[in-house]
Protein backbone atom coordinates (compact mmCIF):
# COMPACT_ATOMS: atom_id res chain seq x y z
CA UNK A 1 0.00 0.00 0.00
CA UNK A 2 1.70 3.47 -0.97
CA UNK A 3 1.70 5.60 2.30
CA UNK A 4 1.36 8.61 0.28
CA UNK A 5 -1.67 7.90 -1.40
CA UNK A 6 -3.25 6.48 2.10
CA UNK A 7 -2.07 9.67 3.73
CA UNK A 8 -3.61 12.43 1.26
CA UNK A 9 -6.82 9.62 1.50
CA UNK A 10 -6.84 10.34 5.06
CA UNK A 11 -6.51 14.02 4.53
CA UNK A 12 -9.30 13.80 2.71
CA UNK A 13 -12.09 11.93 4.79
CA UNK A 14 -10.86 14.32 7.30
CA UNK A 15 -11.62 17.20 5.62
CA UNK A 16 -15.13 16.21 4.00
CA UNK A 17 -15.73 14.62 7.32
CA UNK A 18 -14.76 17.81 9.83
CA UNK A 19 -12.54 15.48 12.16
CA UNK A 20 -8.96 15.37 13.18
CA UNK A 21 -6.67 12.99 10.93
CA UNK A 22 -6.26 10.61 13.67
CA UNK A 23 -9.24 9.60 13.92
CA UNK A 24 -9.37 7.89 10.36
CA UNK A 25 -7.78 4.83 9.69
CA UNK A 26 -7.36 2.04 6.82
CA UNK A 27 -10.43 0.50 7.95
CA UNK A 28 -12.40 3.90 8.71
CA UNK A 29 -16.21 2.62 6.60
CA UNK A 30 -18.93 4.54 5.70
CA UNK A 31 -21.25 5.79 8.57
CA UNK A 32 -17.66 5.72 11.31
CA UNK A 33 -18.35 9.71 11.27
CA UNK A 34 -21.89 11.59 11.13
CA UNK A 35 -20.46 13.58 7.89
CA UNK A 36 -19.90 10.15 6.28
CA UNK A 37 -22.98 9.45 4.85
CA UNK A 38 -24.30 8.76 0.91
CA UNK A 39 -23.75 12.44 0.11
CA UNK A 40 -20.34 12.96 1.99
CA UNK A 41 -19.36 9.34 0.41
CA UNK A 42 -19.75 11.10 -2.99
CA UNK A 43 -17.85 14.43 -1.79
CA UNK A 44 -14.74 12.21 -0.44
CA UNK A 45 -14.90 10.05 -3.68
CA UNK A 46 -14.82 13.77 -5.83
CA UNK A 47 -12.00 15.02 -4.23
CA UNK A 48 -10.38 12.04 -4.39
CA UNK A 49 -10.70 12.33 -8.37
CA UNK A 50 -9.97 15.65 -8.29
CA UNK A 51 -6.60 14.70 -6.35
CA UNK A 52 -5.35 11.88 -8.09
CA UNK A 53 -6.75 12.78 -11.41
CA UNK A 54 -8.51 9.99 -11.93
CA UNK A 55 -12.17 9.01 -12.57
CA UNK A 56 -14.76 6.58 -10.98
CA UNK A 57 -17.62 4.80 -12.95
CA UNK A 58 -20.85 4.60 -10.61
CA UNK A 59 -20.31 1.15 -9.91
CA UNK A 60 -17.03 1.26 -8.58
CA UNK A 61 -18.24 4.29 -6.43
CA UNK A 62 -21.22 1.89 -5.31
CA UNK A 63 -18.32 -1.37 -4.02
CA UNK A 64 -15.78 1.24 -2.37
CA UNK A 65 -16.93 1.33 1.32
CA UNK A 66 -13.87 2.32 3.37
CA UNK A 67 -10.10 4.12 3.02
CA UNK A 68 -8.26 0.81 2.33
CA UNK A 69 -10.54 0.56 -0.68
CA UNK A 70 -10.23 3.87 -1.70
CA UNK A 71 -6.52 3.67 -1.79
CA UNK A 72 -6.83 0.50 -3.51
CA UNK A 73 -8.90 2.15 -6.44
CA UNK A 74 -6.59 4.65 -7.19
CA UNK A 75 -3.42 2.56 -7.20
CA UNK A 76 -5.47 0.11 -9.73
CA UNK A 77 -6.07 3.52 -11.75
CA UNK A 78 -2.50 4.68 -11.53
CA UNK A 79 -0.98 1.32 -12.41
Amino acid sequence: MNMDVLQKVIEIVASVCEVDKTEVTPDSTVGDFPAWDSMGHLSILSQVEENFEISFEPEEMMEIEDVNDIVKAIESKKN
